[in-house]
């Protein structure tokens, strides 16, 4: 509910946007640069607050954290409503306040897992948790789009609101692991940030599999990002609604990939992964250039989707296995800092392609060339050494 959440005020806000775009307030090329900045607003936080964001994940019970992160979201949407209520521009802080939340929350969401599951169990778990949080990143994405397609503005932010209550509540609801870590004052929290830090980096198979994540989700930011403009230009979808189908194809894939995953992989099978993502780049590549059909379409953003889930869920296991569960929270701070800090960069790429009048089609074989490239030269050796 609380990833629906994110996803809906997101969606809801392009669709405020793409509402301007067609009646003509601001161009095309415009929204795709508001898109980019609005997608920064929920990356920025986890990047800026990665030291302290480790440290609350440990230092308090893990459920008691994702309670918190669900009431500052809901804030952050009730914020966006008073301003469409009093016709103040307040969108965009928002946005980030509900950024703010998320990045409290997924420390302690993925952090949790090795709480509450054995080591051999773990990627079985994240293909679950990976599973149901794309159902929701979807039907989130598609729901914001229903919702600004029929409702005024204000109406959807009120329904959010009590989305993420609802979310907050099942928090409550959750077994309770009483593991936290009360030995580390607040004062410490930088030093302890830059020892896991260094954990990270030394480590051989840690760092192969942060960094792994962080080209899945860079890409992946990019894509979604594309996929709005090039919906418009190139496929001519008109309404916030057609241009979430889309990603409703991208997000079956990873569901499908995630259940394949699930009961292929064991915990510690990652040397292969480069193969995935290499072929996650080969079809984006191959998409924008044979689109000639819709079927044809929509598989292709099913296989996309397959292909990230089989690489990404794995490489999530296998760092929560080599982290200590009084310590996880730090090291998935970290890990979403540099994933956090690859999709601002993607961001910030995509916002100076359109600045630099690059057609979508263009930008989409720029992201699966270099997908393949990072694959075949960074990842493959780093798995190897891993």
């Amino acid at each position: 509910m609380s990833a629906f959440g994110d996803n809906a005020v997101y969606s809801v806000i392009m669709g405020i946007l793409l509402q301007s775009v067609v009646s003509g307030r601001i161009t095309l090329h415009e929204f795709g640069v508001m898109s980019a900045i609005y997608a920064n607003c929920l990356f920025l936080p986890y990047f800026m607050f990665a030291p302290l964001l480790g440290w609350i994940s440990d230092y308090y019970e893990k459920r008691n954290v994702l309670i918190a992160g669900n009431l500052a979201k809901a804030a952050g949407a009730a914020i966006g409503c008073l301003g469409i209520l009093f016709d103040v521009n307040l969108l965009m802080f928002s946005y980030l306040i509900i950024g703010c939340g998320a990045a409290v929350y997924s420390p302690s969401k993925y952090g949790i897992i090795p709480e509450l599951n054995s080591e051999s169990e773990l990627v079985k778990a994240n293909a679950a948790i990976e599973m149901t949080t794309v159902v929701s990143i979807l039907t989130g994405f598609m729901g914001g789009g229903l919702l600004i397609d029929h409702l005024r503005p204000a109406a959807c932010f009120m329904i959010l609101i009590i989305v993420y209550a609802l979310a907050g509540a099942c928090n409550q609801l959750m077994a309770r692991s009483g593991i936290r870590n009360r030995d580390l004052p607040l004062a410490g929290a930088f030093p302890e940030f830059k020892h896991a830090m260094r954990t990270v980096l030394t480590s051989r198979k840690l760092y192969a599999c942060v960094f792994g994540t962080v080209l899945l989700w860079a890409s992946a930011a990019f894509i979604r990002l594309n996929l709005q403009t090039w919906g418009q230009s190139v496929l001519q979808l008109k309404t916030m609604t057609d241009i979430a189908l889309l990603a409703f194809w991208l997000s079956i894939g990873i569901i499908i990939g995630s259940l394949l995953t699930g009961k292929i992989f064991k915990t510690g099978v990652i040397r292969n992964a480069w193969k995935f993502g290499l072929l996650m780049g080969v079809v984006v590549c191959v998409m924008v250039l044979w689109h000639c059909h819709q079927a044809l379409v929509i598989g292709e953003l099913v296989l996309i989707g397959i292909l990230g889930g089989i690489f990404v869920i794995p490489l999530n296991a296998e760092i929560q296995a080599c982290s200590d569960t009084r310590n996880i929270g730090k090291i998935i701070s970290i890990q979403n800092c540099f994933e956090n800090g690859a999709m601002l960069s993607s961001s910030g790429i995509f916002w100076g392609l359109n600045k630099l009048s690059f057609s979508p089609t263009v930008t989409f074989l720029i992201i699966g060339g270099v997908l393949c490239l990072a694959n075949v030269l960074w990842l493959k050796p780093l798995l190897k050494k891993a």
